[in-house]
């Protein structure tokens, strides 16, 4: 009678369990080893085995249409939730979410100032503003006959 290894990946039915069996094999022409899974419905009768949990299976008479399997033993006890995915592998919208989260709880609570101060401040970057604005268009004048010279000179000297 052969008998498989695998993990339980739903017990959600009655008196039936899903087992996910790896097997790991060599690639054909590279021979690197990759693992292959493959699903078995096995039959068990006591409904011990939860999701998570590494069992034996041992193979039987078909009891269904899909089950050919029967429940031997649980080797270890495992988790109560399937691990479908990586724990580190997670969607990206769970990981912006994390990183909002985090934010808002590191961010300083920032208390709301009166529109006076609001006003100050705003009319003081206003004015340093035009500043720069002012000191960039003196900058620009200033540049442009020297330039006009230069390109001139070089005109002459390429004739």
């Amino acid at each position: 009678m052969r008998t498989k290894q695998g993990i339980v990946v739903s017990a959600k039915n009655d008196k039936t369990i899903v087992v996910r069996v790896d097997r790991h094999i060599p690639h054909p022409k590279y021979g690197k080893r990759y693992r292959v899974s493959k699903k078995f419905h096995a039959h068990d009768e006591k409904n011990e085995a939860n999701e998570g949990d590494l069992v034996e299976i041992a193979e039987s008479r078909p009891s269904s249409k899909l089950k050919r399997w029967s429940l031997k033993k649980i080797i270890s006890q495992g988790t109560q939730t399937v691990i479908s995915q990586p724990a580190a592998v997670k969607s990206e919208e769970e990981t912006e979410l994390n990183k909002v989260a985090q934010v808002e709880k590191e961010a300083p609570q920032i208390q709301a100032k009166p529109d006076e101060e609001k006003g100050e401040k705003s009319e003081e970057i206003k004015k340093d503003s035009e500043n720069v604005k002012e000191e960039s268009e003196e900058k620009k004048a200033e540049e442009k006959p020297e330039d006009k010279a230069e390109i001139k000179e070089e005109e002459k000297t390429t004739e």
